[in-house]
């Protein structure tokens, strides 16, 4: 637990952009650039009841894609339902009607990149080093899944240039799949696999970016980020996770 506190507070910003009190949307609407230099997130609002492994993680997005040059943004639940409610209204329905929450989540973090633009990360993502360069400007990016006997891509780590046409195919596909029996196909990186087959996307290399945690490639040097696989989705609740232990 020491190196967890040392950890925390050696990499702490000075500087949270999230303490603006204006409206979370209003703070967005006048960002522009091909790809907006906002880092996006979903968690729960309570913090206490994140696995530490998240509360790590999250501080090296804030490292590595410093505020004032980059916006990072957390969004919560009640976030998501307000955005979709306001700026999505054909699809709140269907948003509403998931029957599980991370579908809501999953949907969510779409329209966010088609509407504002930025980078997506999941919580559990660490950042090594900034990529922001080796993004394609004009082009949705997709990290590649390293587990190709369970899908091709992840919706674990995207970016994507504001209002980006081939998210419309994304949201065509949420509707389509939204009677499907597992998660993956109804919002998850089986939808993406489907709905960008045949579109001309950029992909994050898994070897840099999302590594198996069994592979040679997990402990290179030479990553940008990788993925702790908390897969907090499928249990019951939140709070202490196994990968915790991968920090102490």
């Amino acid at each position: 637990m020491v190196f967890l506190y040392l950890l925390l507070n050696q990499i702490q910003p000075k500087q949270e952009f999230f303490l603006d009190k204006k409206p979370l949307t209003k703070r967005l609407d006048n960002l522009s650039g091909n790809i907006p230099k906002i880092i996006h997130q979903t968690a729960p609002k309570n913090s206490k009841l994140w696995p530490d492994t998240w509360k790590i993680c999250q501080q090296t997005w804030k490292k590595h894609f410093p505020y004032p040059e980059y916006k990072y943004i957390l969004w919560t639940d009640d976030d998501l339902n307000n955005f979709i409610k306001t700026h999505y209204q054909w699809f709140y329905p269907y948003f509403v009607g998931y029957k599980h929450n991370i579908c809501r989540i999953d949907a969510a973090r779409y329209f966010i990149l088609y509407h504002y633009g930025g980078i997506y990360a999941d919580m559990d993502f660490y950042c090594f080093q900034n990529f922001y360069n080796q993004l394609d400007s004009n082009k949705i990016s997709i990290v590649e899944s390293p587990y190709k006997y369970n899908e091709s891509l992840q919706n674990s780590l995207m970016a994507s240039p504001k209002k980006h046409d081939d998210w419309k195919i994304v949201f065509k596909y949420l509707i389509k799949n939204r009677k499907k029996i597992k998660v993956l196909d109804i919002s998850g990186p089986r939808l993406l696999d489907e709905a960008f087959e045949n579109r001309n996307i950029n992909v994050l290399v898994d070897k840099l970016y999302n590594p198996d945690m069994k592979s040679v490639y997990w402990e290179s040097h030479k990553l940008y980020t990788k993925h702790y696989l908390t897969n907090v989705w499928t249990q019951k609740g939140y709070g202490p996770n196994i990968r915790d232990k991968m920090f102490t």
